[in-house]
């Protein structure tokens, strides 16, 4: 069965780096945190004997992304299979040092995830989960009038206007830290973590092959890179997956004084049933001008001066998690 090679990029380190960097330009300015990418679960559904899976297709645009699917149902019978798409797991920071851009602000589905079979609409369901020292704390989280996501100004301004009782309640749940007693102006911070799964039972008449397509806004990274950057981005040249001719085009850019604006796409590539075999998964990304430079791993390098960079993910890959990558100049 296909699998997507992990990509295990050294973002965080380039980003440390590079707000090290900042610092040192504005000496006692706090660390900002850096901006990280989270992927959206591949889409699964139930396994039948009759089930064939012809063709998964991604297509990858900054704002859009696309899964494709295409399931044929061999039998005589009409099937009527649960399938689901797994959030990403939402929680705040241990660390301060990683941030999160949702696209949409709604906790029951933060990527404005929709789902069409055949090209019409299929409406879903959210299963919502807010995880506390591993017990489901959702209704008393609502019930303290909290938003569920656990990370952003919302949530802050909510814990800051908690009554003192309220807030040693759910510490006592292990819902938020406890106060500090030697700081006691200290920022209460959420500890839960928010899992939602969208579900819905798609039909698959008999003899026919499905287009089942899942869109969705991707929690994405972006950030910037400048000259100087060079040296780390030549660093990164294995994670990123980035060839010799991309790399050289990068990095050219940079010493020439033209920044770049960074994207970072986290995608998931589980094959959609989990008891049946899959064709490799084919991906496509489109580039947000003609001169950007697209990198991930299994990418025809044919592709890379095209609108859209495209390849073929490896056979033999163990992970399902691939990383792309974007750089695009910036005007001066």
């Amino acid at each position: 069965m296909p699998l997507v090679r992990a990509v295990a990029l050294s973002i965080p380190a380039l980003l440390a780096a590079l707000a090290a960097q900042a610092q040192q330009a504005a000496p006692g300015a706090p660390d900002a945190p850096t901006p990280a990418a989270l992927a959206v679960g591949a889409m699964q559904i139930a396994s039948d004997a009759n089930l064939a899976v012809e063709g998964v297709d991604v297509s990858v645009a900054a704002e859009r992304i696309v899964y494709s699917y295409s399931l044929r149902n061999a039998g005589s019978v009409d099937l009527d299979l649960t399938a689901s798409v797994v959030m990403p797991e939402l929680a705040a920071s241990e660390d301060d040092e990683e941030t999160w851009t949702l696209p949409a602000d709604d906790p029951a589905n933060p990527v404005a995830l929709a789902v069409t079979a055949d090209g019409a609409p299929v409406a879903t369901t959210a299963a919502i989960r807010a995880a506390a020292l591993g017990l489901d704390r959702l209704a008393e989280i609502e019930a303290a009038g909290l938003p569920l996501i656990p990370f952003g100004a919302a949530i802050e301004k909510a814990l800051a206007g908690l009554a003192p009782e309220t807030a040693d309640r759910l510490a006592a749940l292990g819902v938020v830290t406890p106060r500090d007693p030697a700081e006691p102006d200290a920022a209460l911070r959420a500890d839960w973590a928010l899992d939602v799964t969208r579900s819905w039972r798609q039909l698959l008449p008999a003899g026919k092959t499905t287009a089942v397509g899942v869109t969705f806004a991707p929690i994405k990274a972006e950030y910037r890179l400048q000259r100087g950057d060079e040296k780390r981005v030549a660093d990164a040249k294995d994670d990123f997956c980035l060839s010799a001719q991309a790399l050289a085009a990068v990095q050219a850019r940079l010493k020439s004084g033209v920044a770049l604006q960074t994207t970072e796409f986290e995608i998931d590539l589980a094959p959609p049933a989990r008891w049946l075999d899959s064709p490799p998964a084919t991906i496509a990304v489109k580039k947000p001008k003609p001169d950007s430079v697209v990198a991930f791993c299994g990418m025809d390098e044919k592709s890379a001066g095209k609108p859209a960079a495209t390849g073929a993910l490896p056979d033999d890959a163990s992970e399902t998690l691939v990383n792309v990558v974007v750089f695009t100049p910036m005007a001066k």
